[in-house]
Parts: structure tokens; sequence; C-alpha cells
């Protein structure tokens, strides 16, 4: 496959590239979910999950550097949904500073609210970047459907992204095409032509589909997709998953009677 931004190392060989989805699953949800219960105040419990995270995502062997690259391509955005908030939270005072005559007053408590939803949402992100890095897509699906996903989303989900890439080179091919005709072409002439480029990509890939799912019927295709890597659950990915779930709720339950 020629395009992989998605399961770009998820076939390794360690421990968590090779435990079970399910388990996995169930396991990042509960530490997303003990994570981002944690209220102003408390951000230096973030670190406790902070390091059991990195630990983990060590312990891939996937390189820091695209593990790091990951999460920041998705941080910009947090970034933006939040950065607002320390101006319009009422409270007390922290900073004050002027633009031009516009006076802006940064409040204490939308500094930490603030830096509360920045901090677990990048740990948040994180644990998804974990998740995507040792789960190949197709048996994250699987994951799903052992919570009780219903199948025909699943399916729709795993053919869409398997001809997703069909559809990505079919855009390059037309791109390209499209360069080789218009040379130092106007601004206006570049819009129409991306207009109509969007038009016949949209009725190539339909009609590919159509193709498709015919030569899928033909092959005896029951609207089933049939995994052929099925994966067992193993006694060691309950026991991990269980270990590491309990670790983020104690601490979780430490903190409310704190």
């Amino acid at each position: 496959m020629k395009h992989e931004f998605l399961d770009h190392h998820s076939y390794g060989h360690s421990f968590f590239h090779r435990m079970h989805p399910g388990a996995k699953l169930s396991m990042t949800v509960i530490f997303i979910f003990s994570l981002v219960t944690i209220g102003p105040g408390q951000e230096w419990a973030f670190l406790f999950y902070a390091v059991l995270l990195a630990a983990a995502l060590i312990s891939t062997g996937v390189p820091i550097r695209h593990i790091t690259a990951k999460g920041l391509k998705v941080i910009p955005f947090l970034l933006v949904i939040t950065i607002f908030i320390p101006f319009f939270k009422p409270g007390a005072p922290r900073w004050r500073f002027s633009i031009g005559p516009l006076p802006v007053i940064i409040t204490e408590e939308g500094f930490r609210l603030f830096l509360n939803i920045f901090l677990k949402g990048t740990l948040a992100i994180y644990s998804t970047v974990f998740l995507n890095l040792t789960t190949p897509f197709h048996r994250l699906l699987k994951g799903l459907q052992s919570f009780g996903a219903p199948r025909i989303v699943t399916d729709a989900l795993s053919v869409a992204y398997r001809y997703l890439f069909v559809i990505t080179d079919e855009k390059e091919r037309m791109l390209m095409a499209r360069r080789s005709r218009l040379i130092y072409p106007s601004l206006s002439l570049q819009w129409k032509s991306l207009s109509q480029l969007a038009g016949v990509l949209f009725l190539r890939s339909y009609e590919r589909g159509e193709r498709m799912y015919q030569a899928m019927c033909a092959r005896g295709f029951d609207g089933t997709i049939v995994e052929l890597d099925d994966q067992p659950l193993a006694a060691r990915d309950v026991v991990v998953a269980a270990l590491v779930a309990l670790a983020a709720m104690a601490f979780r339950i430490w903190l409310i009677e704190l």
C-alpha cells in the first residue's frame, strides 16, 4: 500500500503491538476517562499519567520523533479551541496588558482552566496516538466489535478505510495531469480547474465504488467482511489491561479523597 499514514508502525513486535485490540481499547478508554475527570487545581496529578503513558509509548519501540510529530499534528487544534479561555473566564485578574487602546485581562480561574484542559487534552491525544501506533485499523475495528459496535458500522468503516488510499491515488493522478496541462495558470483558472477536479473525482470515486462492489459480489461477498487474522484474547492481555486501568482509576479515586 502506497499510503500508510494511519497504520505506520502499527505492525511492530512489542508487547503492546501483540496485545488484543479489545483489551488495549478498554485500557486506553479507562485511562483517558480517569485523567479527563481531573479538575482545575490538581494539574500536578497529570505527571503520574504522563509517566505511565511515556513508559507505554517508549516500550513500543516506535521512534520518539515519530510519536511527537503525530501528536503535534493535532495539538494546534486543541490550542485553538482553548486559547481564549483565560480571556473570557470570569475571575480575579492574573495579568493585565493592553493591545493598542484595548485592555486585555487574563484571569486566574481562566488560566487554571486553560492549563487543565490543555494538559489533559494533550495526554488524551497521545493516548490515542499510542492506540494508533500499536493497532492496525482493521484490528481496532475488531476491538470495537467486541464492545458491541454495530457490525454494519465497522464494516462500512473498514471498506472506507481500504478505499481511502485508492481515492488518494486517483486524486494524485488527476493533480499530476492538471499540472501538466496548466503551466503558470491565473488564480481564477486555478480555482475553476480545482472545482472541476473535485467534481470529476467524486464521479470517478462513485463509479469505481460501484465496480468494486460488483466485483466483490461476483466473488461471493454476502455483506460480511471476514478477517483472516483473528487475534485471540490472551490471559496476559487481560492482566496488563486490568493493571493499567486499575492504577489509573485508583490514582483518580485517591485524588478525590485529598
